[in-house]
């Protein structure tokens, strides 16, 4: 009659063994796709920038081949500004933690063709947002790195395109706004060599991507390891208990 005493502990054990083993096997997973990630990027850095002249050359971009790839254009910008709401990744020295909630400064920028891209153009505060003046349309060239834009998460807000503020950087959706064809590449601005940074301010592209897989995948194998040990240690004082009491 032991049999049921033992069975269910020991299919627990097992349930939530496979359960953590798993985990830490899907954490290994994503560090193979985060380390193939972080080698793209870093070789794509080292890469000369593509000249992107017209409506052929954009269209010709790829997400699998030219994500975090330099590239430069040659054009005017639009007289379209819209808000991305998000906060500063690479704060510059002297920016305060308060100006770290803002938004990045979306604007639609002609190339000679007359085709149109979606350039961000960095950061500004919140604070500094209805003051910012809309960028110069003088013809001018500017070197950007490709991004294809992520998906628009469960806990995202809605756009509120009438105030030309936006909480997913959709290129299709903003272009409709706009009433605009936009490819779905985006192209954020590199940092300039100014002295004193203004807004917006360029080079927020996340060129160091966070990689904590192994940690975590070390974490789970080890609960899963102390799960063995513990639920052992049960069975083992549980059957000597069960001899016990059957002698």
């Amino acid at each position: 009659m032991a049999a049921p005493r033992f069975l269910m502990p020991a299919i627990l054990t097992v349930v939530m063994l496979i359960g953590l083993l798993g985990l830490g096997s899907w954490q290994m997973q994503r560090l193979q796709w985060k380390l193939q990630q972080i080698a793209k990027i870093e070789a794509r850095q080292n890469t000369p920038p593509l000249r992107l002249q017209n409506q052929a050359d954009i269209g010709a971009l790829t997400e699998a081949q030219h994500h975090y790839q330099p590239a430069r254009l040659r054009g005017s910008f639009g007289s379209q500004q819209g808000f991305w709401y998000t906060q500063i990744h690479n704060p510059p020295s002297g920016i305060t933690p308060q100006q770290r909630r803002g938004y990045h400064v979306l604007s639609a920028f002609y190339l000679a063709d007359g085709a149109a891209v979606l350039i961000d153009r960095g950061f500004v505060p919140a604070s500094e947002k209805d003051a910012l003046p809309a960028p110069s349309q003088a013809l001018q060239e500017i070197d950007i790195i490709l991004r294809w834009p992520d998906k628009r998460g469960l806990f995202d807000a809605d756009d509120s395109p009438a105030q030309n503020l936006f909480y997913v950087r959709d290129p299709k959706v903003i272009g409709q706004y706009w009433q605009l064809a936009l490819p779905p590449v985006i192209g954020e601005m590199v940092a300039s060599r100014q002295v004193t940074p203004t807004w917006p301010l360029a080079g927020q592209t996340r060129l160091v991507l966070s990689n904590r897989h192994l940690q975590y995948a070390v974490t789970w194998y080890g609960l899963a390891l102390v799960l063995v040990f513990i639920s052992g240690l049960w069975h083992i004082r549980a059957w000597k208990q069960h001899k016990r009491q059957g002698n």
